[in-house]
């Protein structure tokens, strides 16, 4: 190697390296804007939603609040009429898809 060659030689050096770093670069952006699309696609897709623990949590709620009538108690009868209505409100809410 000639001394007049070393600034050409490392110069050249540091060009590649910059090149790679720009594809490297790239590619990360190309994998990060496929990677977002891919979440957007999921949450824009219509996925079935299980609606069973509304339906066991308003069964549960109708029998606490038979056993709460039956044993008086005023605060379990409330709790229990609630947590029906609440059920009921997130199944018609599910059903109209009022929300998405």
């Amino acid at each position: 190697m000639i001394k007049g060659d070393t600034p050409f030689f490392y110069t050249q050096k540091v060009k590649d390296a910059e090149q790679k770093l720009k594809e490297k670069v790239h590619l990360m952006k190309r994998k990060i804007k496929k990677s977002a699309y891919d979440i957007k696609e999921k949450l824009r897709r219509k996925s079935k939603i299980s609606r069973t623990g509304n339906y066991v949590s308003i069964i549960m709620g109708v029998l606490l609040l038979i056993m709460s009538c039956s044993a008086q108690i005023e605060w379990l009868i409330w709790l229990s009429t609630i947590s029906i209505f609440s059920n009921v409100f997130l199944l018609t809410i599910q059903k109209n898809n009022l929300f998405s």
